[in-house]
């Protein structure tokens, strides 16, 4: 399966669906939001940016692949997802360094996190254009964390990676070229209690 759009030059979004959902106590991908598993509503989401998606999957690939089959996005499947969400990252930007070899910048996203609105990564897609040397990180209640975009230059660390602290290290090393945007809708579903948090959420807003 391969992305439909492939503007060479473009950010690409790498979407870390790879995670075993032991806190959930189940596949947390199929988790349904609003009629549709959370994994496909995040890729969805992510589609509407028109660049390319990349969903990295891991523990319970055949069933998270499969409510993805039919959307227009490419698929890894990371043998060494229980090395941490480092080790995803790292298989992520490999694909995107083979896939998109003139890329400017991987965009990371979480298929954990159902409520991020386009409103965030538009904004970080519109300054990566202006500052494309820029790193550009999501805090949200004074914690740094994913959507974050990393330029093209930070590749080759990035697919060195491993471990569960993600990137944090390296957004740490290079923090006089971060920009943080804030945000409210960032929440990640890791238990069942999150996912009727957002579930609450949306009946609510939808009744607004």
């Amino acid at each position: 399966m391969t992305a439909s759009l492939r503007s060479p030059t473009s950010p690409v979004i790498v979407l870390l669906a790879a995670g075993e959902g032991r806190r959930y106590g189940g596949i947390k991908q199929l988790a349904e939001i609003e009629g549709q598993p959370m994994v496909r509503r995040v890729a969805r989401a992510a589609l509407e940016h028109g660049v390319p998606v990349i969903v990295v999957t891991g523990a319970h690939p055949e069933q998270v692949e499969a409510v993805l089959d039919d959307l227009p996005l490419q698929i890894i499947r990371h043998a060494g997802w229980q090395d941490g969400m480092g080790s995803s990252l790292a298989a992520g930007i490999r694909c995107v360094d083979v896939s998109f070899p003139q890329a400017s910048a991987a965009l990371l996203c979480l298929a954990d996190q159902p409520l991020l609105g386009t409103a965030p990564i538009q904004q970080m897609l519109r300054r990566h254009a202006e500052a494309p040397q820029r790193l550009l990180v999501t805090e949200q209640d004074g914690i740094s964390g994913p959507p974050v975009l990393f330029p093209r230059d930070c590749f080759a660390a990035l697919t060195a990676w491993s471990g569960s602290r993600g990137a944090h290290a390296l957004i740490e090393r290079e923090a006089a070229r971060v920009e943080r945007f804030a945000s409210t809708d960032g929440i990640d579903v890791d238990t069942p209690q999150d996912l009727q948090h957002v579930r609450d959420w949306l009946a609510i807003d939808s009744h607004r």
